[in-house]
């Protein structure tokens, strides 16, 4: 489907328009001067949109122009009906932005089957509509995951993954535990390992296997629980000690699993982890505006906030 004729030209000249008057009259403008004023608008936008309608085979003018008179009060109907396009034109926006962002096409016949359906619901409380809001776009992520498994690019990033975790394995000193973490120690550090009740100060950099950064602390220390990260950076918080410095290899099903995270994390994909305790989070100490911005969970395996 072709996109929605573009608005940009009406927001533009009338943007223009008004910004020019900076103060009201004080009395009607003539009759001749408005009229004037409708022909010549009439011109400007019929002439712009003319050039959009020339561009694109499929519209049909006449169809045009009698939707356009009804939406503009010209061609008497109930507003309802009014109402019904200009909502259509709104979800239609969304899903042509949804498929555009996500790559997900959502069957519209469907979608309006259940709108109809659930039309005449009453009245529903906000938390139920928060409820619903949460699910769609849990869906969409998930939906938009699936999609991206079958990317060559998404598979051969997987297949780099794994090829580079057998290799540290292999070559670089690094200890596999059962679950499938592989780390290296650069630093022991001293004292008593951490616990999941524990808030750790951590510095950190997250990488790809091909030595890109997508996080980093920034070389200050955030703090951390292990409830609040993905399955692999928790394990690692409790091998650790205070000043201890390590790199981790977090495989896919203890990182961000099928579904990846946002645009930085691909699906299946392997991460590893510069990671140097300095101790416990003092219990005293304000917390840092916007809170700690390390390896959060994302849908998919391990915790969740």
């Amino acid at each position: 489907m072709k996109k929605i004729l573009s608005i940009a030209l009406v927001a533009v000249a009338l943007t223009i328009s008004l910004s020019s008057c900076n103060q009201k009259g004080g009395g009607a403008a003539s009759s001749a001067l408005t009229d004037s004023i409708a022909m010549k608008m009439g011109e400007l936008f019929g002439t712009g949109y003319g050039q959009q309608l020339m561009a694109d085979s499929t519209m049909n003018k006449t169809a045009f122009i009698k939707g356009l008179e009804k939406i503009m009060g010209i061609d008497a109907t109930d507003n309802s009906y009014v109402a019904g396009l200009s909502v259509g034109m709104q979800l239609l926006n969304q899903l042509e932005g949804l498929k555009e962002q996500t790559g997900v096409a959502i069957d519209k016949k469907l979608l309006m089957d259940y709108f109809e359906k659930n039309l005449t619901n009453g009245a529903v409380d906000q938390n139920k509509m928060m409820e619903l809001n949460g699910q769609v776009q849990e869906m969409i992520q998930r939906a938009s995951a699936q999609l991206k498994l079958n990317d060559p690019k998404v598979i051969a990033k997987q297949k780099d993954g794994e090829e580079y975790l057998k290799k540290m394995v292999a070559d670089s000193g690094f200890t596999k535990t059962a679950s499938g973490l592989a780390y290296k120690v650069i630093n022991e550090g001293a004292g008593k390992q951490f616990t999941d009740s524990d808030k750790v100060m951590i510095k950190y950099v997250g990488k790809h296997v091909d030595g890109s950064e997508f996080d980093s602390s920034h070389g200050q220390p955030r703090a951390f629980s292990t409830d609040r990260v993905v399955p692999g950076f928790a394990e690692m918080i409790k091998l650790m000690k205070p000043g201890m410095k390590v790199i981790a290899i977090l495989p896919p099903a203890l990182a961000y699993g099928e579904t990846g995270s946002g645009a930085n994390i691909d699906p299946n994909e392997t991460l590893v982890f510069e990671m140097e305790t300095v101790g416990l989070q003092d219990p005293n100490a304000a917390p840092k505006p916007g809170g700690p911005r390390g390896p959060r969970p994302a849908p998919g395996p391990g915790p969740r906030h």
